[in-house]
């Protein structure tokens, strides 16, 4: 072997060597140009510049090159290049070039001295292949100033305002915030309050936030300096800069400052009705977002009767010692506070809360804010608020898997019109009892039923769709809960020995196809009939952008229809199992463990899936009607029932 060894080595490259010297190189790419976007001419020694390349949102580059050609206010010449990152704007917008001028440009170009740049710089952008394109700033003047300073800081007359309250404040020379932050500093000062007490505050400080300009900032009135109850402050106000690099400039002092801290209040409530779940808008003025790492927050007390829409319920009475107190689900801003209206399961499956019953609360709703040493009621809203009866939102969330399996199906340009019959099939079903169904996020309800819809089934086992859904139990009796999500994977259905993977899988409707899947149970020749003239893989021609109005309207239709109605059949189906389906009596030995309909019921939706054949799933003509069980309708009806 070993004497072999050395004269193949020599034929192996010798053979490379003509077979390279054989290859014909492709034509060189030309670079793209682009325009780049610089939104700062002023530049301090901690400046990061930040360069928005236009029109590059559907590019990836790996590292740029920052080349500066022009003079100086002195008239030499600079020219210089630096290698920097590549980012994105958001998550899918412009590339984003970012220059530190803290590592090298600043000291190079300043000296210690204020000067100014004019001229062009180009930013070559690279990828894996080599270079990507080129992009310009033409005719950019760039002041690089060693001052930062913030002067002539002006407060409005007469400031009064709330806690946590946003005051657009004057000045010039406010930093950005990736070159440090501008503080307000309280060096004496005195809060006063309504009952003549006081409170002495030295030293203390709060960060200016950014308002998109050098002459602007915003000053607020946090509950870490000016406490949350109401009272006058008096004191001297000084606004200082201190750079990322450590440099600190001060800068003015006011030393007559006047600012009154006012009451929160809360002056509305949107919508007035709401189911449990349901998100309700409440504005008002001095809310606070609270904050744990400075002690300070906020609650809402609710104080008085909640009268039941069951005439059998008595009224209970929400007062003095008994009145409800809840933290806000969300506090937006200082304006506006997200609540919902809340439940909570018990172990033993009972639900409380506000939105355990429908009925109607009268009372007061009043936020209180708390800081490290002291509370603040404010002005309470008062009025009726009505918990109407439980509304299910169900969310039909289409991951890329659909897309990429209608590719294999011939429907891709129509993935629009198959989306809207998606939705009309699963509505359809649900029809008559208290469900909506939509594809786009709800922004309404903080809980909601999803249910991902995309191509492969993850478990390799061609299921059509599976509820991997998993509360304190793996059937929801009474749907209790109302933010199941069938999709992703769930380790706690996968520990109790059901399957991890959830949602509805397309892709595995192929196996209806008596052409592909010859020796598979249930195969039908009207799928390959209907989809045969769509699909690659059944002959078919893939419809068109425009199929749907031209002259294969009848035949693409069709095959939109076939696919949504078994998309949609197999999505109403996993939300009956979220839902608690099938539904038995009690008295049944082993209910809380049976899952399908027993004994199956022609065309019933939570039948297994062996007594679920082809034509009822599709819907064909002539095919039983699609439906739940009367036993199952009257369980949803009752856990779901449209308001009166």
């Amino acid at each position: 072997m070993k004497s072999y060894l050395f004269p193949l080595l020599i034929w192996l490259a010798l053979c490379v060597g003509c077979a390279s010297g054989d290859l014909e190189e492709g034509p060189e790419r030309e670079p793209q140009e682009f325009v780049a976007l610089l939104n700062q001419t002023d530049v301090l020694p901690s400046s990061i510049l930040s360069f928005e390349i236009l029109n590059s949102s559907r590019r990836e580059s790996s590292g740029a090159r920052v080349r500066l050609g022009g003079i100086l206010d002195g008239g030499e010449r600079f020219e210089a290049t630096y290698f920097v990152p590549v980012d994105r704007v958001g998550s899918a917008g412009n590339l984003k070039v970012s220059l530190d001028v803290n590592e090298g440009l600043f000291a190079e170009i300043s000296g210690g001295e204020d000067r100014r740049f004019t001229g062009s710089i180009e930013i070559e952008l690279d990828d894996p292949i080599g270079l990507l394109g080129i992009a310009y700033v033409e005719d950019i003047r760039l002041d690089f100033r060693n001052d930062a300073t913030p002067k002539n800081v002006e407060l409005p007359s007469n400031l009064s305002g709330f806690p946590d309250q946003e005051v657009v404040i004057r000045g010039d020379g406010f930093l950005r915030p990736e070159e440090g932050t501008t503080y307000a500093l309280v060096t004496q000062g005195r809060m006063t309050y309504p009952d003549a007490s006081s409170r002495v505050i030295t030293n203390a400080r709060v960060a200016l936030e950014w308002n998109g300009a050098r002459d602007e900032a915003i000053l607020r009135l946090s509950p870490a300096l000016f406490g949350v109850r109401v009272g006058q402050f008096e004191g001297e106000l000084a606004f200082e800069s201190v750079l990322r690099t450590g440099q600190k400039f001060s800068g003015t002092l006011i030393p007559d400052t006047r600012i009154a801290i006012d009451r929160s209040r809360i002056e509305s409530l949107e919508p007035r009705s709401a189911s449990r779940g349901q998100k309700v808008t409440i504005r008002g003025r001095g809310f606070v977002v609270p904050n744990d790492a400075l002690g300070y927050g906020m609650y809402l007390t609710y104080d008085g009767t909640f009268t039941p829409s069951n005439p059998n319920i008595p009224p209970l009475v929400y007062s003095g010692n008994s009145a409800i107190i809840r933290v806000p689900f969300e506090v937006s801003d200082e304006s506006t506070i997200l609540q919902d209206v809340w439940y909570e399961i018990s172990q033993n499956n009972q639900i409380t809360g506000l939105g355990a019953t429908p009925g109607v609360f009268e009372g007061t709703i009043t936020p209180t804010l708390f800081d490290a040493s002291s509370e603040q009621a404010g002005q309470s809203w008062r009025g009726s608020f009505e918990v109407t009866s439980t509304k299910q939102i169900i969310y039909l969330k289409y991951l890329p898997g659909f897309t990429r399996a209608l590719q294999n199906y011939g429907l891709a340009n129509v993935e629009h019109a198959l989306k809207e019959a998606i939705l009309e099939g699963v509505s359809r079903d649900y029809e008559d009892i208290h469900v909506e169904v939509r594809d786009t996020i709800p922004q309404d309800f903080i809980e909601f039923t999803t249910v991902e819809i995309g191509g492969p089934d993850p478990s390799g086992l061609l299921n059509f769709g599976y509820d991997n859904s998993f509360n304190q139990g793996g059937k929801d009796t009474g749907n209790l809960f109302l933010g199941d999500y069938l999709g992703g994977v769930n380790r706690h259905s996968q520990d109790a020995g059901f399957l991890p993977y959830g949602g509805v899988f397309i892709e595995s409707f192929v196996i209806f196809s008596p052409t592909l899947f010859p020796d598979n149970f249930g195969t039908s020749p009207e799928f390959d009939r209907v989809m045969g003239k769509v699909m690659p893989s059944l002959g078919g021609q893939p419809a068109g952008p425009d199929d749907l109005s031209g002259d294969r309207a009848e035949e693409v239709g069709a095959a939109v229809s076939l696919l949504a109605n078994l998309t949609a059949h197999t999505a109403v189906h996993e939300v009956g199992h979220a839902l608690g389906l099938a539904h038995f009596p009690p008295s049944v030995e082993g209910h809380e463990k049976k899952f399908h309909n027993d004994p199956p019921g022609e065309g019933w939706i939570m039948n297994s899936g062996a007594d679920r054949p082809f034509d009822v799933r599709a819907q064909l003509p002539g095919a039983p009607t699609s439906r739940f069980s009367p036993r199952n309708l009257d369980y949803l009806k009752s856990i779901l029932a449209m308001p009166e």
